[in-house]
């Protein structure tokens, strides 16, 4: 596991704007990580892949998958009527 994706795995989970991912980047440096200001200013600004790999890598709340009526557990959905 390189260090973007071990950030992104340390990131809350849901976000969904990407200014927000990009501070919650910045925090996860600074206090799970433990860098120095001048460390996290590098990831940040300097070294140009490191934002895009971490929010590659990001992975937000998984969607649930929708319900197929063939597998729901309602008993009257495809109900046969009765004539």
């Amino acid at each position: 596991m390189d260090f973007a994706e071990k950030v992104a795995s340390k990131m809350k989970k849901g976000l969904s704007n990407e200014i927000r991912k990009i501070c919650e980047i910045g925090r996860v440096l600074r206090d799970v990580e433990g860098l120095s200001p001048v460390e996290v200013n590098y990831h940040m600004s300097v070294d140009e892949d490191f934002i895009p790999d971490v929010l590659g890598c990001y992975k937000g709340v998984e969607k649930r998958k929708p319900v197929s009526s063939n597998n729901n557990l309602n008993p009257w959905i495809n109900h046969p009527k009765k004539t």
